[in-house]
């Protein structure tokens, strides 16, 4: 997929790609076709850029004080050969001319000084073998058998037969007779002992090596003419045509020096896959995690491609981008995305990538570690304290689901993965034989078989805080790039002009903006600037309906952002009732007044987090920019509403009575100057008055005045009366 653009894409800057990813895997499908082994050479010589581009990123020379200067790593390329599960013939099939065409590219000089490992967990069988010839070291399964490289030949031809010599002669590793016996059975194999070792030669080759070596025994038949040339892990193991034997991955990945984390997926191209993205924003919770599964689960599905209107295949997704930007939230929901990320995609058909712009804290760690591949942006957070403090008992089901199943499948110890969720877990750096590294608890090093050899050296986390990681600070465990922006992100992995990549649609990205704590802000002063203006006019006008709405805006964006919930929304209710309370039923009382303000503000605070009480340091900077919006908030009402009554003054008095419009000439208020009259309304400033045996709509000269009390009329501007309150020694 997108061969070109992601070649020129391994040629960027170094310095956005990790160093210490020097293992690759490649998980090849058997059997080899041309079209499969020109994406697998693909995939080939891209993994070799990345390792070069790697290897030129070392820039900084060891320390020359170091005593125990750290070994040099080889970078290494696996190639596992899978059969599937339902095919009966070991791989068979597999076309001579296309595993030529790979062995030939494996011993060329691109891959000088990069170890290449044949890993064969299964019995293989065919012209597959060829490859791993060409390869410097070979693995296989205990249970797996090897050999039958000609079987689906009826004749091996001169030029197959030379094939076979010539890459072999490259790595010096099989004998010419263990070749002529895996590409026709009615070789004869024999097995000979001499003063040099055990050699594995044929009945021709006996008289020659008699005259070079001296036999301690007489040559004994090892497989027979007519046998198949098969060769059980023990068998060629003891004979050095395989280097190690491993069952699982953890068992290779350690028997060639690296952790299992450390082994990073190469996936082959795919010419008709495409990427999307997942966004997975704000706090944890079920809903969202539901809702991010189903649409990984749609986005999986193979999608018709259709010419013409008629349907001529189809396309499937190998590419899944797991946008993260979130403070974690619900354990139990993190974990059970990280299970169907290690489940339910497989690494071979889809790449899985975190990328993380700006944190996932606590809980939500754990789901980037499920992905392949984790991308940090610029100072970004990957674990550490966040949104909830989980109880004893949800750490300890975290801590049994990690150990006992995601660090299963997803091929890493549990040490640290568990250190983003758990203070108590106490992580040191053990290292064995001077190269192989790794990070684990008592717990963990004491479960491991060879665990004398391991030594322990210094501590990577103490107890009382959980793990974090910050791009650019530190050890980067996990980390496998960095990217400033999505921009880059894209570019890195070949996306840059691809328009198959899935971005979430302009209503998402206005949700996202709108409930940022900068737009929290602003909605708030909105609603207080409009409250203070409906309290400057009479009855209920455009000033109550924009408050209104902002209001159910501010609770509804938080709604979606999994921090208000209906106890916010009812203490906000409540403080509105307490405040409509003290102005028109019980004025001059006071608490109702002072506690419906208290009220209001604690729901305002409650909706912007998931806390009461905060318990880590994430919670109290939570805390403290809750406060601080809620500061900024009515101090800027404050200011606003100030030039606003000003401006409103004196925008509606007139300098010249000849300014006064018709309209105001017609309420002619005239009369009432001077008069008296009683507040049947409290005026907060504005409201109405008994005056002359009518109801007349007033405005206070600015104090706040009860309901049934004396007013005099002090001023008339068209259709606005102002009034003050009548003091006892005022003359009426």
């Amino acid at each position: 997929m997108r061969i070109s653009i992601i070649l020129l894409i391994l040629l960027f800057s170094a310095s956005t790609v990790c160093v210490h990813a020097e293992c690759f895997l490649l998980d090849i499908p058997l059997p080899i076709t041309g079209q499969a082994s020109h994406a697998i050479a693909t995939s080939l010589e891209r993994t070799v850029l990345e390792i070069q581009k790697s290897q030129h990123s070392k820039t900084e020379p060891p320390e020359k004080n170091s005593k125990t200067p750290e070994p040099e790593i080889t970078p290494t390329i696996i190639l596992r050969f899978r059969v599937d599960a339902d095919q009966e013939e070991f791989g068979r099939g597999s076309s001579f001319g296309a595993c030529y065409e790979l062995a030939d590219l494996l011993v060329s000089k691109k891959f000088h000084g990069i170890r290449t490992v044949a890993y064969f967990p299964q019995s293989v069988q065919g012209h597959v073998l060829l490859v791993a010839l060409a390869c410097k070291e070979r693995i296989a399964a205990e249970t797996a058998e090897i050999g039958e490289a000609g079987i689906d030949e009826t004749n091996i031809s001169d030029t197959q037969r030379q094939a076979y010599h010539e890459i072999s002669k490259q790595q010096l590793v099989f004998p010419p007779a263990v070749i002529n016996k895996l590409l026709d059975k009615q070789t004869e194999l024999l097995q000979v002992e001499t003063e040099k070792g055990i050699r594995l030669i044929t009945p021709q080759e006996v008289e020659e090596l008699r005259q070079t070596e001296t036999f301690v025994a007489e040559p004994t038949t090892l497989i027979s003419s007519g046998a198949p040339g098969l060769f059980t892990a023990d068998m060629a193991r003891k004979f050095g045509l395989i280097n190690l034997i491993a069952n699982d991955q953890v068992l290779l990945s350690r028997g060639l020096g690296f952790r299992p984390d450390e082994i990073k997926n190469a996936p082959i191209p795919n010419e008709q896959g495409y990427a999307v993205r997942i966004d997975l924003t704000g706090l944890i919770n079920s809903d969202k995690i539901g809702a991010a599964i189903r649409s990984m689960e749609k986005a999986l599905e193979p999608n018709p491609v259709t010419i013409n209107q008629r349907k001529t295949g189809t396309v499937k997704v190998d590419f899944l981008c797991l946008y993260i930007d979130s403070p974690g939230g619900n354990i139990e929901a993190s974990l059970n995305m990280a299970s169907y990320l290690a489940r339910n995609i497989d690494p071979v058909k889809v790449r899985t990538v975190a990328y993380i712009p700006y944190q996932a804290r606590s809980d939500a760690a754990i789901i980037a570690l499920a992905c392949d591949e984790i991308v940090l942006g610029v100072n970004a957070i990957l674990g550490g304290d966040g949104a909830v403090v989980f109880s004893a008992s949800q750490i300890a089901d975290a801590r049994q689901t990690i150990r006992e199943f995601l660090s299963q499948e997803t091929i890493r110890s549990w040490s640290l993965p568990v250190g983003f969720v758990d203070p108590d877990i106490e992580i040191f750096k053990v290292v064995r034989s001077g190269r192989l590294t790794d990070y684990l608890c008592d717990e963990e090093l004491k479960q491991l078989p060879d665990t004398e050899l391991w030594k322990k050296k210094e501590i990577v986390k103490e107890k009382g805080k959980l793990l974090q990681i910050v791009e650019g600070k530190g050890e980067q465990y996990f980390v496998d790039r960095t990217a400033k922006d999505f921009t880059e992100f894209k570019f890195l992995y070949g996306f840059e002009n691809d328009m198959l990549l899935v971005e979430p649609t302009w209503a998402d990205q206005l949700v996202q903006s709108l409930s940022s704590p900068g737009m929290s802000m602003i909605i708030l002063m909105v609603v207080f600037l409009a409250v203070s203006i409906e309290a400057q006019t009479p009855g209920i006008g455009l000033g109550a309906f924009i408050a209104a709405v902002g209001i159910v805006l501010f609770f509804w964006l938080h709604f979606l952002g999994g921090t208000a919930g209906w106890l916010e929304v009812c203490l906000f209710l409540a403080g509105v009732v307490c405040i409509l309370l003290e102005m028109f039923v019980l004025p001059g009382v006071g608490i109702f007044g002072i506690g419906g303000a208290v009220t209001i503000m604690a729901s305002l605070v409650l909706a912007s987090q998931t806390f009461i009480i905060p318990q880590n340091s994430y919670q109290f900077l939570q805390l403290r920019n809750s406060l601080l919006i809620l500061a900024v908030s009515g101090t800027g009402i404050l200011i606003l509403s100030n030039i606003l009554i000003r401006t409103i003054h004196n925008a509606n008095k007139p300098k010249d009575s000849a300014f006064i419009q018709e309209t105001e000439k017609l309420a002619h208020y005239d009369h009432l100057l001077g008069q008296t009259g009683v507040t049947i309304t409290p005026l907060v400033p504005a409201g109405k008055a008994m005056i002359g045996g009518e109801p007349i709509n007033i405005v206070s000269d600015g104090e706040l005045i009860e309901k049934g009390q004396s007013v005099k009329v002090i001023e008339v501007i068209g259709y606005k009366v102002v009034v003050r309150k009548m003091e006892t020694t005022d003359n009426v």
